[in-house]
């Protein structure tokens, strides 16, 4: 057997994840690993009994499938009458954004996507339905993502749409890659996220969603499941079963959102708590305090803590500590560092009094998060 998949990305590791982890439990297949592809290695491809396939494109995959009696295509854009396909609820995933931006009190809405992918236009497809339904619009982004990044013309294009929007605005890209790429341009044009522009993709790709600013929260899909499910499929083909119409086609729900500080806010309007809240999203845990805030915001304590409470549920003060809690908890998952480390990164000088402000916000240690939360992940 054979699996092909884009190993750059969280999504092609994820599959290969899953259907090794079926393989293994059978322990007679022999496996044709393939991460990463060259112009070259199309030819190379062994002839097999069967082969899954995950974001090589549509040329490799076709080299592929000639190549291999059986074969399963992880992706929403694979034709099921063609070739078995497994592949996320894509219309879900885009309900479950923008649920998750609803949420949020957000009035204002944007998708970015690709026009010649049925994947993006069923993201598209869920998420505009679901807004449709609560009496919100969407602006659809005049551009297609996939020729932005080499066009820059199109990246003006985008950039005026972003500024042109009502703020504040929760925009869905159809993957973490463009939720990258639009983080980027919001960054270099001055406009704030989340306080202006909420964003959230679709994958939660980890090294993707961490290394943007601020980190995003994407739909989670757990790719692995498709893998798994893939390998499943190819094991009743090996056997010498044909596919009902029904099998051919296997849409796994996606399981929620990962919520990352790109959406983190109740949407406010106000253009002086907007600025408090992304000075102090970018210094809490440099840290800063209060009067730090105020030397940034042109206005006095009692009417910025009457509006962070108005706003926001809670003060200034509150929403510091509430930032280097969150980036406390994301710091832990990170093993190779250390309880003082993390507990310096978040501006804490003591690991005694890290922990107690942890416990108090949380209701559980440091140690404990981290031991409960590594659990789960396994």
């Amino acid at each position: 057997m054979g699996i092909a998949v884009d190993g750059v990305t969280g999504y092609g590791r994820a599959v290969m994840r899953g259907a090794m982890r079926y393989a293994n439990l059978q322990r007679r297949w022999i496996i044709h690993e393939q991460m990463k592809w060259t112009a070259g290695s199309i030819s190379q491809w062994p002839r097999c009994e069967a082969a899954i396939v995950a974001g090589i494109g549509d040329d490799a995959a076709e080299a592929v499938r000639r190549r291999c009696k059986h074969m399963v295509l992880c992706s929403g854009d694979g034709d099921a009458q063609v070739t078995p396909v497994v592949c996320l609820d894509d219309y879900n995933a885009g309900e479950t954004a923008a649920q998750h931006l609803l949420e949020c009190q957000l009035e204002n809405f944007g998708y970015l996507g690709r026009v010649d992918k049925s994947v993006s236009k069923l993201r598209e497809a869920g998420f505009i339905n679901t807004l449709t339904k609560q009496g919100f619009k969407c602006d659809t982004a005049p551009v297609d993502w996939s020729q932005v990044p080499d066009n820059a013309k199109l990246r003006i294009k985008l950039s005026n749409w972003l500024r042109d929007l009502p703020k504040p605005v929760g925009i869905m890209a159809i993957d973490d890659s463009a939720a990258h790429f639009l983080a980027g341009v919001c960054l270099k044009q001055n406009l704030h996220v989340p306080e202006q522009i909420a964003i959230i993709g679709v994958n939660n790709d980890d090294l993707s969603c961490e290394s943007a600013w601020p980190p995003l929260s994407s739909v989670e899909g757990d790719f692995s499941r498709m893998g798994y499910a893939a390998a499943s499929l190819l094991e009743r083909m090996l056997a010498g079963e044909t596919l009902r119409g029904e099998d051919r086609l296997i849409r796994l729900p996606p399981l929620g959102v990962v919520k990352r500080m790109s959406t983190d806010i109740l949407a406010v309007n106000d253009p002086y708590v907007a600025d408090a809240l992304q000075f102090i999203r970018a210094h809490a845990c440099d840290p800063c305090t209060v009067p730090d805030v105020l030397d940034h915001v042109p206005v006095n304590r009692r009417w910025l803590e009457r509006q962070f409470i108005q706003k926001l549920a809670r003060s200034p003060h509150d929403e510091i500590i509430r930032v280097r809690m969150q980036t406390a908890k994301r710091l832990l998952l990170q093993l190779e560092l250390t309880l003082p480390d993390v507990a310096y990164r978040c501006g804490f000088t003591a690991v005694s009094t890290f922990g107690q402000t942890f416990r108090k916000v949380f209701g559980i240690t440091p140690g404990d998060f981290r031991r409960t939360s590594l659990r789960f992940k396994k």
